[in-house]
């Protein structure tokens, strides 16, 4: 009856332990950035400005190999908030949002987001389940990014173009 308890017990502990053994350990130092709820308002003219936005690396996933984070893909991004704007980078979010053709990935959050601030520059890692190469679709879209305070406004767009084939 003992041995019975035991690997009811063990099972137990395997099966609540399998997704955390499963899940990619990859932090993104991507956090929420709270804002009512609501409509966001347009930014004053110099109020908030654009920021400027670079592409540092986009890494394709591999399919699933030996390691959990194997089918994810990375995409990182570097942002540079211009002098003479009211607010401060430790004060703000950004929206991320794909613009044009559908990639088929849910690659950025719905919500407004923060990075790490260093100076005047903030990176920014998205992740999201890529899967091996054979299954893999083209990225080829525009990110647009907004500047939003926590009183929800929200400053002008800046677009990226996104593209990258399949890993292989």
């Amino acid at each position: 009856m003992q041995d019975r308890r035991t690997r009811a017990l063990c099972v137990l502990v395997l099966v609540l332990l399998a997704p955390v053994a499963q899940s990619c350990p990859i932090s993104s130092g991507i956090a929420d950035f709270a804002v009512p709820a609501g409509t966001p308002v347009e930014a004053a003219a110099g109020e908030l400005a654009a920021p400027e936005l670079q592409v540092v690396s986009i890494t394709r996933g591999v399919g699933e190999r030996h390691a959990s984070c194997d089918d994810v893909g990375l995409l990182t991004l570097q942002l540079y908030w211009p002098r003479g704007n009211d607010y401060k980078l430790r004060d703000i979010g950004f929206r991320f949002q794909a613009i044009g053709a559908d990639t088929g990935y849910a690659i950025f959050p719905a919500g407004a987001v923060s990075g790490k601030v260093d100076g005047r520059k903030s990176q920014f890692v998205f992740m999201w389940r890529d899967g091996a190469p054979s299954t893999q679709r083209p990225l080829d879209f525009e990110v647009e990014v907004r500047a939003v305070t926590r009183g929800n406004v929200i400053g002008p767009p800046t677009r990226l173009r996104i593209a990258s084939a399949p890993s292989g």
